[in-house]
């Protein structure tokens, strides 16, 4: 057990270099007035998605010989697994294209709807507004970080800690309950409403990933989470017909 120990002692010092930079990245956006400087924000978040949660998981799945976990879940997870409904057999890929589909017609669909009350955009829940694009040249930053979050936090909170923590611990139930205490710490610079909101959505993608034994459709329903609040919304309230010249002067 000495590895996964190390490999998880390695993990949490990454995330917390992560939520300390989080933090302080979100407070410096808040003050950040032109196009140029948001755009460097958001592609440092990315590339600190990378170095946090990538990279670490990559390597780590490797050193434990356990790539074959992308693509096949773990057995560790199976004492969790059996208290969920499964979807496998012929029907697996039927029922992974209805929630796929519906996951992003869902998410269209209540974007536009958000965005009709009264003529304004609802407010997010949590505080998420200073990273809300203004501009096109910002949404196309955003749409990229929201891509890159469900990819790199789904393969960090929904595999890699949780089978780290199984390996320890010996229980899936516990390994994933501390790792979606961890996913909504990780939200902090939201506040409480957001650490509340990102852990229910957290609870969520855990249940997809293990009733389809898919991460790649947690990465995609992640994704068009974030690309939701991101992209869409701004988009339905009038960001893309913003110029950067013009968020600049405002």
């Amino acid at each position: 057990m000495m590895l996964p120990t190390v490999l998880l002692f390695a993990t949490l010092v990454a995330m917390l270099w992560f939520l300390k930079g989080d933090l302080l990245g979100y407070r410096r956006t808040k003050r950040l007035p032109d196009t140029a400087s948001r755009q460097k924000t958001y592609r440092l978040w990315i590339a600190k998605a990378v170095i946090a949660f990538v990279l670490p998981a990559a390597a780590g799945l490797a050193l434990l010989e356990r790539l074959d976990a992308l693509i096949m879940i773990p057995s560790e997870f199976d004492d969790l697994r059996m208290l969920l409904p499964r979807f496998e057999g012929d029907s697996r890929a039927f029922v992974l294209g209805i929630m796929g589909g519906g996951a992003l017609a869902g998410l269209a669909i209540g974007a536009f709807l958000a965005t009709r009350r009264n003529g304004r955009m609802l407010k997010p829940i949590g505080n998420v507004g200073s990273l809300l694009p203004r501009n096109r040249a910002e949404i196309a930053n955003a749409a990229a970080m929201a891509i890159a979050a469900g990819i790199a936090e789904e393969l960090a909170f929904r595999l890699f800690l949780p089978l780290l923590l199984a390996l320890l611990s010996g229980s899936a139930i516990v390994a994933f309950c501390l790792s979606l205490a961890l996913f909504g710490a990780m939200h902090r610079y939201q506040g409480w409403a957001g650490v509340i909101a990102t852990t229910v959505v957290g609870a969520l993608l855990t249940a997809i990933y293990l009733m389809a034994a898919s991460l790649w459709l947690a990465m995609l329903v992640h994704a068009l989470i974030d690309l939701n609040g991101l992209v869409i919304r701004p988009i339905l309230a009038g960001a893309w017909r913003v110029s950067s010249s013009s968020a600049s002067r405002s």
